[in-house]
């Protein structure tokens, strides 16, 4: 069970819904698919067994066990006698250079014409993955917030996690709601100045379903955003997840800024 404590939060891990029309282990399989098309279980990483699975997500076995079958039907993962299962897809990516400046305008001017609602913070060890990315020892607590952004309307177009590092005061729930995270870093002695963005499509997973207003299983946007500080240190790691129906995403690119020969 600490493996999966170590993968999933408890949020998560209650995300199931019996009374969904959408069957159990369509939901897990749907979820589970979510967080490896995503890159959080990234090329190569273990799966907890099936007997955890079912323990940590309260469905049974036999539920358990026709989630995997399909990861394995749709070439997520790869199953080995005395091995377990491990992921085997791997996202093709290219990348698009931009200048960081504008991007934190962008997001200034987002946060100034919609509003935040800070579902879930707290303090905790992160999974075992990000205490490769964020190298840290893996008793080191770490920022974990949930959220979901609004517009104007009260429509919710994004739901947030975040894993923040370093972090020691001025970050709670009012805050967040409040301010630009960059700000409240910047004063936690975080300089933001590099940052890597990943975007993907995915499928809603119940939670996030049930925040955006979606079916689970609907498609959403996926971005996830590495922050790097003055110093090369991982120090957030952003999970955002879009309602294609409130959000696109555009990129404007001219030819002057072209460098290549």
């Amino acid at each position: 069970m600490d493996d999966l404590q170590r993968l999933f939060t408890p949020m998560e891990l209650g995300s199931l819904r019996a009374d969904s029309p959408i069957p159990l282990y369509h939901q897990l399989h749907q979820f589970l698919k979510q967080r490896i098309l995503s890159g959080e279980l990234g090329f190569g990483a273990k799966l907890p067994g099936e007997a955890q699975l079912a323990e940590g997500f309260g469905v049974s076995r036999v539920t358990a066990k026709r989630a995997m079958d399909l990861l394995v039907a749709n070439e997520l993962i790869a199953r080995k006698r005395g091995r377990g299962s491990h992921v085997v897809f791997q996202a093709p990516a290219s990348d698009v250079e931009a200048p960081l400046v504008g991007m934190l305008e962008k997001l200034a001017q987002m946060s100034r014409s919609t509003r935040v609602r800070v579902l879930h913070i707290d303090r905790r060890s992160p999974p075992a993955k990000l205490v490769e990315e964020l190298d840290i020892p893996a008793a080191e607590p770490v920022h974990y917030v949930v959220r979901v952004r609004f517009r104007e309307d009260q429509t919710p177009f994004a739901y947030y996690e975040s894993w923040t590092r370093g972090i020691e005061r001025g970050y709670d729930a009012q805050a967040i709601e409040s301010r630009l995270r960059f700000d409240i870093m910047a004063e936690n002695g975080h300089q933001i100045a590099r940052i890597e963005q990943h975007l993907s499509a995915a499928a809603a997973a119940p939670p996030v379903a049930e925040q955006l207003r979606l079916v689970p299983g609907d498609p959403v946007l996926t971005l996830v955003r590495y922050s790097f500080n003055t110093q090369g240190d991982l120090v957030d790691l952003l999970h955002c997840q879009y309602h294609t129906g409130h959000f696109h995403y555009r990129m404007n690119l001219s030819v002057e800024d072209y460098t290549g020969q």
